[in-house]
Protein backbone atom coordinates (compact mmCIF):
# COMPACT_ATOMS: atom_id res chain seq x y z
CA UNK A 1 0.00 0.00 0.00
CA UNK A 2 1.72 3.32 -1.13
CA UNK A 3 1.54 6.05 1.25
CA UNK A 4 1.08 9.21 -0.21
CA UNK A 5 4.27 11.69 0.20
CA UNK A 6 2.08 15.22 0.96
CA UNK A 7 0.45 12.48 4.26
CA UNK A 8 3.43 11.61 5.17
CA UNK A 9 4.93 14.96 4.97
CA UNK A 10 1.96 16.14 7.26
CA UNK A 11 2.29 13.04 9.56
CA UNK A 12 5.57 13.58 10.54
CA UNK A 13 4.77 17.54 10.86
CA UNK A 14 2.42 16.49 13.27
CA UNK A 15 5.06 14.28 15.30
CA UNK A 16 7.53 17.43 15.09
CA UNK A 17 5.09 19.49 16.18
CA UNK A 18 3.83 17.33 19.06
CA UNK A 19 7.26 17.06 20.31
CA UNK A 20 7.59 20.16 20.79
CA UNK A 21 4.59 21.00 22.40
CA UNK A 22 3.12 18.62 24.17
CA UNK A 23 5.57 18.98 27.03
CA UNK A 24 4.13 22.35 27.10
CA UNK A 25 0.60 21.66 27.50
CA UNK A 26 1.37 18.86 30.21
CA UNK A 27 3.28 21.81 32.12
CA UNK A 28 0.15 23.70 31.81
CA UNK A 29 -2.40 20.82 32.91
CA UNK A 30 0.19 19.85 36.03
CA UNK A 31 0.04 23.76 37.03
CA UNK A 32 -3.60 23.64 37.53
CA UNK A 33 -2.97 20.10 39.25
CA UNK A 34 -3.83 20.34 43.25
CA UNK A 35 -1.41 17.57 43.77
CA UNK A 36 2.50 18.22 45.24
CA UNK A 37 3.19 15.59 42.98
CA UNK A 38 3.91 16.24 39.53
CA UNK A 39 2.46 12.65 38.04
CA UNK A 40 -1.11 10.97 37.01
CA UNK A 41 -3.64 10.83 37.86
CA UNK A 42 -4.81 14.42 38.61
CA UNK A 43 -6.34 14.78 41.87
CA UNK A 44 -8.02 18.37 41.29
CA UNK A 45 -8.06 21.78 40.03
CA UNK A 46 -6.49 24.42 41.91
CA UNK A 47 -5.35 28.13 41.07
CA UNK A 48 -3.10 28.01 44.68
CA UNK A 49 0.35 27.75 42.39
CA UNK A 50 -0.08 30.35 40.45
CA UNK A 51 -1.13 32.46 43.62
CA UNK A 52 2.07 31.08 44.96
CA UNK A 53 4.29 32.40 42.30
CA UNK A 54 2.37 35.70 42.08
CA UNK A 55 3.00 36.78 45.92
CA UNK A 56 6.88 35.09 46.09
CA UNK A 57 9.00 38.08 46.71
CA UNK A 58 12.25 36.06 45.78
CA UNK A 59 10.58 35.52 41.74
CA UNK A 60 9.39 38.96 41.73
CA UNK A 61 12.58 39.89 42.69
CA UNK A 62 14.26 37.60 39.75
CA UNK A 63 11.44 39.01 37.78
CA UNK A 64 13.10 43.32 37.96
CA UNK A 65 16.75 41.66 37.83
CA UNK A 66 15.48 40.40 34.11
CA UNK A 67 13.67 43.45 33.04
CA UNK A 68 16.64 45.38 34.10
CA UNK A 69 18.91 43.33 31.62
CA UNK A 70 16.56 42.37 28.95
CA UNK A 71 15.78 46.13 28.20
CA UNK A 72 18.92 47.55 28.41
CA UNK A 73 20.30 44.35 26.04
CA UNK A 74 17.34 45.56 23.61
CA UNK A 75 18.70 48.74 23.47
CA UNK A 76 22.40 47.77 22.18
CA UNK A 77 21.49 45.28 19.82
CA UNK A 78 18.82 47.07 18.15
CA UNK A 79 21.69 49.85 17.81
CA UNK A 80 24.69 48.32 17.43
CA UNK A 81 22.89 45.41 15.24
CA UNK A 82 21.05 48.27 12.81
CA UNK A 83 24.57 49.80 12.37
CA UNK A 84 26.06 46.56 11.23
CA UNK A 85 23.16 45.69 9.27
CA UNK A 86 23.78 49.32 7.27
CA UNK A 87 27.78 48.55 7.15
CA UNK A 88 26.85 45.05 5.31
CA UNK A 89 24.14 46.10 2.85
CA UNK A 90 25.18 49.28 2.25
CA UNK A 91 29.01 49.81 2.22
CA UNK A 92 32.08 48.46 0.26
CA UNK A 93 35.22 47.80 2.45
CA UNK A 94 38.15 45.72 2.75
CA UNK A 95 37.82 42.72 5.28
CA UNK A 96 33.67 43.03 5.07
CA UNK A 97 33.65 39.27 4.88
CA UNK A 98 36.35 39.43 7.99
CA UNK A 99 33.55 41.46 9.83
CA UNK A 100 30.79 39.34 8.35
CA UNK A 101 32.29 36.05 9.71
CA UNK A 102 33.51 37.87 13.34
CA UNK A 103 29.72 39.35 13.84
CA UNK A 104 28.16 35.45 13.42
CA UNK A 105 31.03 34.08 14.97
CA UNK A 106 28.60 33.31 18.28
CA UNK A 107 26.63 31.31 16.50
CA UNK A 108 29.08 28.75 15.99
CA UNK A 109 31.11 28.87 19.85
CA UNK A 110 29.00 26.59 22.21
CA UNK A 111 27.57 29.12 24.89
CA UNK A 112 28.91 27.26 27.78
CA UNK A 113 32.51 27.76 26.34
CA UNK A 114 31.63 31.30 25.35
CA UNK A 115 30.15 31.87 28.83
CA UNK A 116 33.41 30.70 30.58
CA UNK A 117 35.66 32.48 27.88
CA UNK A 118 33.67 35.76 29.67
CA UNK A 119 34.24 34.89 33.16
CA UNK A 120 38.43 34.04 32.47
CA UNK A 121 38.43 37.38 30.75
CA UNK A 122 36.62 39.38 33.23
CA UNK A 123 38.46 38.30 35.90
CA UNK A 124 41.81 38.93 34.47
CA UNK A 125 40.94 42.90 33.41
CA UNK A 126 39.77 43.04 37.30
CA UNK A 127 35.89 43.72 36.29
CA UNK A 128 33.74 41.99 39.30
CA UNK A 129 30.18 40.40 37.75
CA UNK A 130 27.30 42.39 37.81
CA UNK A 131 24.68 43.43 35.87
CA UNK A 132 26.32 45.48 33.25
CA UNK A 133 28.75 42.09 32.88
CA UNK A 134 25.40 40.30 31.84
CA UNK A 135 24.39 42.92 29.62
CA UNK A 136 27.82 42.88 27.68
CA UNK A 137 27.40 39.19 27.40
CA UNK A 138 24.11 38.24 26.24
CA UNK A 139 24.81 41.36 23.92
CA UNK A 140 27.63 39.77 21.99
CA UNK A 141 25.39 36.72 21.43
CA UNK A 142 21.96 38.03 20.70
CA UNK A 143 23.56 41.15 18.27
CA UNK A 144 24.03 38.33 14.88
CA UNK A 145 20.44 37.26 15.61
CA UNK A 146 19.34 41.01 15.09
CA UNK A 147 21.80 41.88 12.89
CA UNK A 148 20.76 39.51 10.73
CA UNK A 149 16.83 40.04 10.84
CA UNK A 150 17.63 43.78 9.95
CA UNK A 151 19.83 42.88 7.16
CA UNK A 152 17.19 41.25 5.96
CA UNK A 153 14.70 44.04 5.45
CA UNK A 154 17.40 46.29 3.88
CA UNK A 155 18.45 43.71 1.47
CA UNK A 156 14.60 43.92 0.33
CA UNK A 157 14.83 47.83 0.08
CA UNK A 158 15.30 49.31 -3.45
CA UNK A 159 18.28 51.13 -3.05
CA UNK A 160 16.89 53.61 -5.90
CA UNK A 161 15.13 54.99 -3.45
CA UNK A 162 17.73 56.58 -1.79
CA UNK A 163 19.80 57.20 -5.04
CA UNK A 164 16.72 59.08 -5.87
CA UNK A 165 16.87 61.09 -2.33
CA UNK A 166 20.47 61.89 -2.95
CA UNK A 167 19.75 62.93 -7.15
CA UNK A 168 16.57 65.09 -5.45
CA UNK A 169 19.51 67.32 -3.09
CA UNK A 170 19.26 65.60 0.11
CA UNK A 171 22.08 64.87 2.16
CA UNK A 172 23.09 61.11 3.46
CA UNK A 173 21.64 61.91 6.75
CA UNK A 174 18.18 63.12 5.34
CA UNK A 175 18.06 59.80 2.94
CA UNK A 176 18.92 57.67 6.11
CA UNK A 177 16.27 59.60 8.04
CA UNK A 178 13.72 59.69 5.49
CA UNK A 179 14.00 56.96 3.04
CA UNK A 180 15.77 54.30 4.41
CA UNK A 181 14.76 54.40 8.52
CA UNK A 182 11.10 54.47 7.75
CA UNK A 183 11.78 51.52 5.34
CA UNK A 184 13.83 49.14 8.09
CA UNK A 185 11.70 50.27 10.54
CA UNK A 186 9.49 46.82 10.51
CA UNK A 187 12.86 44.81 10.80
CA UNK A 188 14.37 47.17 13.67
CA UNK A 189 11.16 46.38 15.73
CA UNK A 190 11.28 42.63 15.27
CA UNK A 191 14.59 42.57 16.21
CA UNK A 192 13.87 44.41 19.21
CA UNK A 193 11.49 42.06 20.26
CA UNK A 194 13.45 39.01 19.57
CA UNK A 195 16.22 40.70 21.56
CA UNK A 196 13.93 40.90 24.18
CA UNK A 197 12.64 37.32 24.45
CA UNK A 198 16.01 36.09 23.83
CA UNK A 199 17.74 37.96 26.65
CA UNK A 200 14.62 36.61 28.82
CA UNK A 201 15.17 33.16 27.97
CA UNK A 202 19.28 33.25 28.44
CA UNK A 203 20.47 30.86 31.01
CA UNK A 204 24.12 29.67 30.48
CA UNK A 205 25.71 33.38 29.99
CA UNK A 206 23.99 34.84 33.12
CA UNK A 207 24.36 32.23 35.32
CA UNK A 208 28.41 32.86 34.58
CA UNK A 209 28.48 36.38 34.34
CA UNK A 210 25.97 37.34 36.53
CA UNK A 211 26.53 38.33 40.65
CA UNK A 212 24.21 38.29 43.54
CA UNK A 213 21.55 39.85 41.70
CA UNK A 214 20.25 36.27 39.06
CA UNK A 215 18.18 36.87 36.63
CA UNK A 216 14.75 34.93 36.87
CA UNK A 217 16.42 32.09 34.89
CA UNK A 218 18.98 31.45 36.74
CA UNK A 219 16.48 31.06 39.76
CA UNK A 220 14.10 28.78 38.05
CA UNK A 221 16.83 26.56 36.97
CA UNK A 222 18.26 26.19 40.34
CA UNK A 223 14.99 25.77 41.65
CA UNK A 224 14.50 22.80 39.34
CA UNK A 225 17.84 21.24 40.52
CA UNK A 226 16.39 21.31 44.14
CA UNK A 227 12.78 21.52 44.70
CA UNK A 228 10.52 20.11 41.52
CA UNK A 229 7.07 21.85 42.31
CA UNK A 230 4.16 22.40 40.39
CA UNK A 231 4.67 26.27 41.15
CA UNK A 232 7.43 26.26 38.71
CA UNK A 233 5.37 24.95 36.13
CA UNK A 234 2.68 27.05 36.98
CA UNK A 235 5.54 29.94 36.40
CA UNK A 236 6.93 28.43 33.11
CA UNK A 237 3.35 28.86 32.08
CA UNK A 238 3.26 32.48 33.07
CA UNK A 239 6.22 33.13 30.72
CA UNK A 240 5.09 31.11 27.90
CA UNK A 241 2.16 33.88 28.38
CA UNK A 242 4.34 36.55 28.83
CA UNK A 243 6.33 35.57 25.45
CA UNK A 244 3.04 34.55 23.28
CA UNK A 245 2.24 38.43 23.83
CA UNK A 246 5.13 39.77 23.20
CA UNK A 247 5.08 37.97 19.50
CA UNK A 248 1.41 39.13 19.14
CA UNK A 249 2.22 42.85 19.97
CA UNK A 250 5.59 42.93 17.78
CA UNK A 251 3.27 41.00 14.95
CA UNK A 252 0.52 43.43 15.54
CA UNK A 253 3.00 46.61 15.00
CA UNK A 254 4.68 45.06 11.87
CA UNK A 255 0.90 44.86 10.66
CA UNK A 256 0.42 48.29 11.32
CA UNK A 257 3.45 49.31 9.76
CA UNK A 258 2.67 47.88 6.16
CA UNK A 259 -0.53 48.84 5.70
CA UNK A 260 -1.02 51.61 3.28
CA UNK A 261 -2.09 55.22 4.41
Amino acid sequence: MRINGWAALRGYTFVVYGFVYLPIMLMGLFSLNSSDLIAFPLTGFTLDWYNQILHDERIFKGLLTTMSVAFPVTIITTVFGSMAALVLTRHQFKGKVAFLALLVLPFFVPKLIFAIAQVTFLNDIGIHKGLYTVWISQALIILPFVTIIIASVLFRIDKRLEEASGDLGATPWQTFCRVTLPLMKNGIMAGSFISFVLSNAEYTVSYFTSGRAQPLSVLVASDFRFNLSPSLNALAMLIVVFNILVIVVSEWFRRRGVQPE
